[in-house]
């Protein structure tokens, strides 16, 4: 595991109020199957084949996890779901177990359930030849399981969900948003929770709390585009809960879910001054194997960030390498689904190709090149395999790292090589045709979106609210104004003039506020 942490800590921000600063852990999606479960043979080969998680470290991931819990020993530790690999029972009892022995040394724990934790069918076991089926658990089962990382009293707990409010310590609400509960899988909101949510955040914010929003399903985008090729990892009615969140002073979400870290930031349209900072966690079973810590100053105006890896687990002495190496392999695996979005996008936009023909005086061949694209899903899949498979790995491989835009050349090859994929599936079905051009010039205008959002890390590109959050060590302030968290502290440069004065995210400050912190000749000082 990683030891920076205490430097980080060290680093944040400094305060002159009662409270202390206060130090969270993020485990997200750690879909743990107890090792009894699972031994080697045929039946978890299979099983593991078509899955880029390491499900046969996941409870060795977890234990480490648990331990570098104890040797930290954060405030709080928050898991926002996918606890276990799907519901076993068995799993379950396995992981309050050992955030037991995290209660048991005065640490805080809250969870929430995942899509895959609660009433799931899909809960088997993995015996050598033998894929078996074992009990999973209800909603009744998951409450029962997990009453000690939730709240008891029924003033904090939603009636229709497993939504519930908690103050983990002085002037920080924590908001857990269930979106899994009595649905198969996708993530939504009943008006009724909803209602309860908002209800709940008033009066947090009545109290001047900070409010952490805690969900495991995305409410941002990541990438533009994202809804429309992943619509499953946003809940149903993301954006309009997300508007109504802000409105009642919510201004942090943590998630998890799409198994990659990413910290994105909306500024609200209505109010420029106003927005939400979503800090999605990947998985420790999903290359790079990361966790976060927050650390949430004493004067509870925001958040400092930090993301670790695991760096070992057992007999594997670099995770990093072997992750990856896992993930370029079994990566392959998501392709297919993909492709079929992909294609499925391409139908339903059928009538752009229309008006681009048509620009060329060309409309009436429209049926005849949609006859000549490939008709069958295990064609269409082929087909992008052969021409964009490769890349399509290498790009999420890119992705997974985060923060693209420290990589602006490596990410416009990927980006580049995937123009050029299509131009040769487009060769392929329509030949030398002379609207190869023009279809050329359409696929790429439909790809551009959500490529170069991914490959810069720019979401919203282009557009007014255009936002580049550091995806791995952003240092947030939450209190309005909004103002892009765009540098480091440790990136503050040399400078002779001794007056120079810089605030928490490194940048000149000409004038500071009273009560602000700055930084003069590289100290902290408090401005009053």
């Amino acid at each position: 595991m990683k030891r920076c942490f205490l430097l980080f800590a060290s680093l944040v921000f400094l305060g002159a109020g009662a409270l202390k600063a206060e130090r969270v852990m993020v485990i997200a999606d750690p879909h743990v199957i107890a090792s009894s479960l699972l031994t080697a043979g045929t039946a978890q080969d299979e099983m593991m084949s078509s899955n880029r998680k390491m499900l046969d470290l996941s409870e060795p991931a977890f234990l480490a996890l648990i331990d570098t819990a104890l040797l930290h020993h954060p405030d709080l530790v928050l898991l926002p779901g996918d606890l276990t690999k799907d519901g076993e029972k068995v799993s379950h009892e396995l992981v309050a177990q050992q955030l037991g022995r995290l209660r048991t040394a005065g640490i805080q724990v809250l969870v929430i359930p995942g899509n895959h934790d609660i009433s799931n069918p899909s809960s088997y076991s993995y015996i050598g030849d033998q894929k078996t089926k074992v009990a999973n658990i209800s909603d009744a089962e998951f409450d029962a399981i997990y009453a000690d990382f939730m709240p008891s009293a029924a003033t904090a707990r939603d009636a229709d969900s497993h939504s519930y409010v908690a103050e983990p310590f002085p002037g920080v609400t924590v908001l857990a948003i269930d979106g899994a509960h009595a649905n198969a899988g996708t993530g939504s909101l009943s008006e009724n929770t909803q209602n309860w949510l908002l209800a709940q955040a008033d009066q947090a914010a009545e109290k001047g709390h900070l409010i952490i929003g805690m969900c495991h399903w995305q409410l941002l985008e990541h990438f533009d585009g994202q809804s429309s090729l992943e619509s499953a990892c946003r809940l149903s009615n993301a954006d309009a809960f997300r508007d109504k969140l802000i409105a009642h002073g919510v201004h942090l979400v943590l998630t998890g879910h799409f198994h990659v870290n990413g910290t994105t930031t909306w500024v609200s349209e209505s109010n420029p001054n106003d927005s939400i900072v979503e800090i999605t966690t990947g998985s420790p079973i999903t290359y790079p194997c990361p966790y976060r810590w927050l650390v949430v100053p004493d004067d509870r105006t925001g958040v400092a960030v930090a993301t670790d890896d695991i760096e070992s687990l057992g007999a594997i002495s670099d995770m990093n390498t072997y992750s990856r190496d896992w993930m370029r392999e079994h990566a392959t695996a998501m392709i297919p689904n993909l492709a079929l979005r992909a294609w499925g996008k391409v139908d339903n936009n059928w009538d752009r190709v229309e008006t681009a023909l048509g620009k060329v005086g060309m409309a009436w061949m429209s049926p005849i090149l949609k006859a000549k694209l490939p008709s069958t899903d295990e064609a269409r899949i082929d087909l992008v395999q052969r021409h964009l498979g490769k890349h399509a790995v290498n790009l999420y491989l890119f992705h997974s790292e985060a923060n693209e835009n420290e990589r602006p050349e490596e990410g416009q090859a990927l980006a580049d090589s995937l123009y050029k994929g299509m131009d040769g599936m487009m060769k392929e079905v329509f030949g030398s045709l002379e609207v190869l051009g023009v279809f050329s010039a359409l696929a790429r205008e439909m790809a551009e979106e959500p490529l170069q959002s991914l490959v810069e890390d720019v979401t919203q590109r282009g557009k007014a609210n255009e936002n580049l959050t550091n995806d791995l060590f952003p240092m947030l302030r939450l209190n309005k104004p909004w103002v892009n968290p765009s540098t480091a502290v440790e990136n503050i440069s040399e400078t002779d003039e001794a007056e120079a004065a810089f605030d928490m995210l490194g940048r000149p400050v000409r004038q500071a506020a009273p009560g602000q912190v700055i930084i003069r000749g590289k100290k902290k000082v408090m401005k009053h």
